[in-house]
């Protein structure tokens, strides 16, 4: 039983190399078969541990891997990427059936980035709906070396979609050249003390965490060709292939990321691809919650513009915060993200679904707080309960000293006073509020200044006497804000780079 994320891992034990499976490890001998034959045998018999002995290189292609099962690599095991295209399987209803991977970089000259891996099934795969299941040891990944990339079988290591409570830990992958980690749709993951370097003809990402929650990346040491990790909303992406899609997304919530070693050789050590603005509903596609702490980045920076679609608007992203990080440069995309509810940089500088037409998101919330998108009604509203412990629901905004700010919404009390309220994010400290007690809707205005320029939290709370549910809507804010630039640095590998020039950018 892991208790971190509460994998659940049967009892069996076998070893590929046991006669009953005949895996051979010298590395030319494919093990493929030997290997399905362990985890087949543990799945049926409740779940276990399949081992690949240490010291040996076991040559296969696709390996399906399956609830309640642990592949664990002893101290110097390789497993390695078969060239063979006869060497390959997916997941067919409790089995599998053998299919060709395509060759090459692209499969389409019309979508961009369309790269093969996309469509190849992962090399270590948990078909749609695994869970509790293990990929851990002092052991490598190493993926097929060939001198033409045209005639590379490109498909990612380890990857699977819609899967639930999943660990990764302690494995190198290398020479590999696609994404290293795919966990797509997926939620209560740990990603531990994986090294990731070596990555070969373009890209090379590190872990993709599309549309992902409950997900905790910790102790990586990564060198990688492309983004090293990045969280990413999506929607419609026309890449989609047999086992993966995200016409069906669901937001990106609860996720940390700590104690990191990122480099990227040209692009973004740590970031998010918001490319979720094709979904009617935003509540499916936004970012939430997302903890970054204790790190080394080379490089920050996001993906803001999303190539498959002309939409415009801002991607919903709420509660992101930074601690203890030590980041060599940061790329101006990341602060012209308008991220509510952050801290350390800046807040987005205005207020966003104030009508609440899009749900919950750009709102921050306690436990008894929420929204209503249809009711008596015709407007939607949010809402507290009130009663004991203080609530609230807020926006996280970068507010200016010196100049008048104004905060209005129509509001209304189900009993006692409740307040709108601006509060210092960092320190909680209360800066201005304003008490209504009215029963039917009427607006109410706050008009204020805060002590300093900096990131501050408004919204509405109750107070000890506040009763009942309380109710908000049409909120807005105003009172401008100055842009602010950025200078442009060569970053020591050739990249340009942006600081920001009002000391916002820290180490």
């Amino acid at each position: 039983m892991d208790q971190e994320r509460g994998i659940r891992i049967g009892n069996t034990r076998a070893s590929v190399t046991d006669p009953a499976f005949g895996a051979k490890g010298d590395g030319v001998t494919c093990d493929r078969e030997a290997i399905q034959r362990a985890v087949d045998v543990v799945y049926y018999a409740g779940g276990g541990t399949v081992t690949l002995p240490g010291g040996k290189t076991y040559l296969t292609g696709g390996i399906v891997l399956r609830s309640g099962v642990e592949l664990l690599f002893g101290d110097g095991a390789v497993l390695l990427q078969s060239p063979r295209p006869g060497d390959y399987v997916k997941p067919a209803g409790d089995g599998y059936v053998p299919y060709e991977p395509a060759f090459g970089h692209n499969w389409s000259s019309e979508i961009k980035w369309s790269h093969n891996w996309y469509r190849n099934y992962p090399l270590i795969f948990a078909p749609e709906g695994s869970h509790d299941f293990a990929v851990r040891g002092n052991g490598t990944v190493r993926m097929m070396e060939v001198e033409d990339p045209e005639r590379i079988m490109k498909l990612c290591p380890v990857g699977f979609y819609r899967c639930s409570r999943f660990e990764i830990s302690d494995i190198r992958i290398t020479n590999y050249h696609s994404y290293a980690m795919m966990p797509f749709t997926s939620d209560h993951g740990l990603i531990r003390n994986v090294t990731v370097d070596g990555s070969s003809y373009g890209n090379g990402d590190g872990v993709c965490l599309m549309n992902c929650q409950d997900i905790r990346v910790t102790g990586c040491r990564m060198d990688t060709g492309d983004d090293s990790v990045y969280i990413f909303s999506s929607c419609r992406d026309p890449r989609k292939s047999e086992w993966w899609s995200s016409d069906d997304p669901q937001p990106s919530l609860r996720i940390e990321v700590d104690h990191n070693d990122l480099r990227s050789n040209h692009c973004k050590a740590f970031g998010m691809i918001l490319w979720g603005l094709t979904c009617e509903d935003p509540e499916k596609v936004e970012v939430r919650d997302v903890f970054v702490h204790d790190n080394h980045f080379e490089t920050m920076g996001n993906w803001l513009y999303c190539p498959y679609t002309d939409r415009a608007g801002v991607p919903p992203v709420t509660g992101v915060r930074f601690e203890n990080n030590v980041i060599d440069g940061i790329e101006a995309n990341f602060f012209e993200t308008q991220i509510s509810d952050m801290n350390l940089y800046r807040s987005a500088a205005y207020m966003y679904n104030g009508g609440f037409e899009q749900g919950r998101c750009f709102w921050a919330m306690t436990d008894r707080a929420g929204v209503c998108r249809a009711g008596e009604e015709d407007a939607p509203f949010g809402w507290i309960d009130c009663g004991g412990e203080r609530t609230a629901l807020w926006q996280g905004l970068w507010m200016e000293s010196g100049r008048p700010l104004l905060f209005k919404a129509e509001v209304r009390s189900g009993g006692g006073p409740v307040r709108l309220f601006v509060r210092n994010l960092d320190t909680g400290e209360l800066v201005s509020s304003l008490t209504f007690e009215n029963r039917e809707w009427e607006e109410k205005q706050l008009l204020f200044t805060v002590p300093e320029s900096g990131n501050y939290r408004i919204g509405m709370e109750s107070t000890e006497d506040s009763r009942g549910r309380a109710s908000i809507r049409q909120a807005a804010f105003s009172g401008g804000v100055t842009p602010f630039g950025y200078e442009t640095v060569i970053f020591d590998r050739g990249k340009i780079i942006f600081q920001n020039n009002d000391n916002l950018f820290r180490r």
